[in-house]
Order: structure tokens, then sequence, then C-alpha cells
């Protein structure tokens, strides 16, 4: 697991540097902690809580959201490491896994939150609770609560194997984007009707090795913008 994180962390590092080398500089942890929000606001917005009008709950948006979110978060992490590999060794990560595997013990949390999600039993409500409770942290910039309750999310959404494999093709897809010409509005994100995170999903799910994924994700995005 450490060495699938030291990867994510270098690889979320470079990306970073393709949009601009010096981002520590440029960038706030406010600029991540509000992008990390404003994720989880997309990610809820995916799960049926409008009472006014029927909604259809999409699990796979749900995965792609959490991905995003990651990004986010470990670019907030990065801001206080120079290297990735010390981001791996920080405390943040060993909160994350503390909530990945539901260990309640030594955790400064409000009890009563961790209550109200083990007490929940609707699936949706308890995934929204979870994602609200990510996007608290972060609007407070409290990362420990933030990073936390994300690793419950994780947990009950897409486990720690595919976030791995999803983040590892949505980092493909973003140098892809910044080719060509995200940050200059040339990039085509929807096409025939579906966005590019969906083609992405896609091919994620018929792809069972790390090997395989920049190979079949590169041959597929040429192929549909030159």
């Amino acid at each position: 697991m450490k060495d699938k994180f030291i990867e994510m962390f270098q690889l979320q590092d470079k990306l970073n540097k393709k949009i601009n080398e010096n981002w520590r500089q440029i960038r706030t942890k406010e600029d991540f902690a509000r992008a990390t929000w404003i994720e989880c606001a997309e990610l809820v917005d995916s799960l049926p809580w409008k009472w006014w009008k029927k909604q259809t709950p999409d699990m796979e948006n749900v995965q792609i959201e959490v991905v995003d979110i990651w990004h986010f978060i470990m670019s907030y992490i990065l801001m206080d490491y120079e290297k990735p590999e010390e981001a791996v060794e920080s405390n943040a990560i060993d909160i994350f896994l503390k909530g990945l595997n539901e260990d309640f013990t030594n955790i400064d949390i409000d009890g009563s939150l961790i209550n109200h999600y083990l007490g929940e039993t609707g699936k949706y409500k308890k995934i929204i609770f979870l994602a609200e409770r990510v996007a608290e942290g972060f609007l407070k910039q409290d990362l420990d609560f933030g990073i936390f309750f994300f690793g419950i999310l994780v947990k009950n959404t897409i486990s720690f194997e595919k976030l791995y494999l999803l983040y590892i093709g949505k980092n493909i897809l973003n140098h892809i984007r910044q080719e060509k010409g995200y940050n200059k509005g040339e990039y085509k994100k929807t096409i025939n009707g579906m966005e590019d995170n969906q083609y992405l999903f896609e091919i994620v799910k018929s792809i069972k090795t790390r090997e395989e994924l920049e190979h079949k994700i590169r041959e597929a995005f040429e192929k549909i913008h030159g």
C-alpha cells in the first residue's frame, strides 16, 4: 500500500508542476480546500437528495468524484512537503488509514458524528453524511477531521484498490487534457454526449493491471481527439 501512496503523491506533484512549475508558490491551501468541498457537493448531487423531484443515483460518478476529491486532498497535503515521499509519511495519511479501517480509537472526533455514521442505515444518506463531513473539514481547513471522514467515505464507496486504479487513470486523463489545451479552453470534455470521465470509467472497468492503463487510455483518447 505504501508504494501506491508514493506513486500517487509523485504523480500528483508532477501533474501540478505540469500545470504550473511553481505551483506551491502560486497556490494556497485555501485553493485546494475550496476545490475539495466543491467536489464534495458534486458528489452529493450524484445521489437522490432532492425531495421535490425524482433522482437516479449515479454511483459511478460518485466514485469519480471521490477520486477528484483525492487529487485536491493530496495537493493540500503536498503544500507542506517538497518531496512526495515525505507527504506519505505524514500524520494525515495515518489518519486517513484510521478512517479507511474504521478505527475510532485515539481520534479527536466528536463521538456524536461517529454514532450518526454507525447508526445510519440508508446507503445514500450515509454517503451524503460522509461527504458533508469531508466538506466541513476542509471548509474549516481542519485536515485531520476532513481526511478521517474521507477515509471512511472511500471505504463506503470505492475501496482503496479501486481508488488507486481510478486515480492513476484520471491522472493520465488529466495529462491528456493539459496536452490537448484544457487550460486554454481548447479541450473538448464532452464527446458524443458523454463526458470524458465516463469514457475513462468504462476503460478502467476493463483493465486488470496498472501496466495496461496508460496504453489503453491514450489509445482511446487519441482516437477521439486525434
